[in-house]
């Protein structure tokens, strides 16, 4: 019996985890959680039909995560920005509730088109902020 050389072990990979969440910046985090709800409505989808019990515990995990992104809006300086997002987390989590009860493909379907549209704002505004960081560090041109 041979000692696979490549595979990392169990506990280098949840230490690689960890540090990738310790060292990311709060634009960073909120992709993460995107990142993250896209995946599980996709695994919850590919579930459909096949394993009722994997499509609900995925679709929780996601709410959990919209509620986190909801919980973590700072509606004082957020402004009208902030109100916004909130509307949008508030309808989001009301489809992926409607998606699970109904089990629902479609609704599934316009989460995941919603959570990728905001993915995609977000990264955007953490690439914008990267450019200015770099620029304000000591005029560092960021032109291609």
């Amino acid at each position: 019996m041979s000692i696979n050389q490549n595979k990392p072990a169990p506990g280098a990979y949840r230490q690689y985890l960890r540090n990738k969440v310790e060292t990311a910046t709060p634009l960073m985090l909120i992709i993460m959680l995107y990142d993250e709800a896209i995946k599980v409505c996709r695994l919850a989808q590919q579930s459909m039909g096949s394993n009722k019990e994997e499509v609900h515990n995925n679709l929780i995990k996601a709410q959990k995560i919209v509620t986190e992104l909801t919980v973590s809006l700072n509606m004082d300086a957020g402004g009208e920005v902030a109100e916004n997002l909130k509307s949008i987390y508030v309808y989001l989590h009301m489809r992926l509730v409607e998606a699970n009860i109904e089990n629902s493909s479609e609704k599934i379907d316009e989460a995941l088109r919603i959570l990728r549209d905001l993915r995609e704002a977000w990264h955007i505004v953490n690439q914008e902020n990267r450019k200015n960081m770099l620029h304000h560090a000591g005029g560092i041109s960021t032109q291609a």
